[in-house]
Order: C-alpha cells, then structure tokens, then sequence
C-alpha cells in the first residue's frame, strides 16, 4: 500500500479472482467509493481472470484518483488482450466486452521489464464508456 494506491501479488489460481473482489471491496470502502463497486468489482474480476491463465504470479493494482479508481492487473506475458465478439460456439472470451461495458476506459501497454498491464478505470455509474485504448491512463489524464 503506497497513500491511495494498494499493489497485491495474486496466484495463478481461479481463487485470484475472489481474492482480488475481496481486496477491491475493502480498497473502495476505505476510499469512500463504495458506489463504484458493482463496475469494479466485475472489471477486476475480469482482468485477474484472465491474468491467471497466463500461469505465473501477477499482480493487482488499485489507484484512487479523484473521483475515479484505476485498476490494473500486471502479467508476465506480451499477447495483447483480443475482446472476443459473441459467438453462439464459444463459451468464453467474453470478458473484456464486459470490462469495455463496464468501465469509462481500458487498454493494455506494454512493460519496459517485460509483461504488460491491462489496465481500466471505473468511475460514477453515469459515465459514458469510452474506446479501448494502448495509450496509458496516465498520459492522457
């Protein structure tokens, strides 16, 4: 925990993901947030599960800025993430359209160590979503 940002390493275990909600949940209650959970929690959950099928530790990264929460999940692999379009044949892949739908932006970048972060930020329920991005948060805000 560094003033409003909390960093957590998660394993690459489907109990990431309920670890992960755990942690968002308290991070937005101690933050004053708590009418951002029902989005964050669905965008953290989404991103950390895609997180462990990478297979190695990955970590979870919570931000309180102004009025808003970024959240972003650090792995160690490069792909880009691919937002599935709906197909009646496939059961999964679906949950990047849910972070999209979920959160007022996303996009992913690359890390200068290697891996990438996918990233998203969550703000009041009226917010208008906006496209996915590979540009950081940080350089437009």
């Amino acid at each position: 925990m560094t003033g409003r940002t909390y960093r957590f390493p998660l394993p690459p275990h489907p109990i990431a993901a309920e670890q992960a909600r755990i942690v968002t949940r308290l991070a937005l209650a101690e933050w004053d947030m708590a009418d951002l959970a029902d989005n964050a929690l669905l965008v953290t959950a989404e991103l950390v599960t895609n997180a462990t099928k990478i297979g190695d530790v990955f970590h979870l990264t919570l931000s309180c800025q102004g009025d808003t929460v970024l959240i972003e999940v650090s792995d160690s692999s490069e792909a880009s993430p691919d937002p599935q379009r709906q197909s009646l044949n496939r059961v999964d892949g679906r949950g990047l359209l849910l972070v999209e739908a979920c959160s007022k932006d996303w996009g992913w970048r690359l890390e200068d160590q290697g891996g990438k972060t996918v990233w998203a930020v969550c703000a009041d329920p009226g917010t208008e979503p906006h496209t996915p991005t590979a540009t950081p948060p940080a350089a437009r805000m």
